[in-house]
């Protein structure tokens, strides 16, 4: 049985590297602060080993078309 964070109904989730973060707010001309927030004890975050400080790139398809969302790792 599929647990819920492996659900088909769950986007990908995944750590981007530094670089790869930094050139996305780069990108999109804002900060690190400026992005939403997921807690380092989120069931994701957790899954995915990630650490206060680093950004989690959500990827969901609708309608046959894949977006991404970016999350900035915080503690409680």
């Amino acid at each position: 049985m599929l647990s819920k964070r492996e659900h088909e109904l769950v986007p990908t989730h995944k750590v981007i590297s530094h670089s790869d973060a930094n050139s996305m707010l780069a990108s999109f001309g804002i900060s690190v602060y400026n992005l939403p927030k997921i807690l380092v004890d989120d069931p994701q975050a957790k899954k995915l080993g990630a650490k206060a400080g680093d950004i989690i790139e959500i990827e969901r398809e609708d309608f046959g078309k894949s977006y991404k969302y970016y999350r900035h790792v915080v503690e409680r």
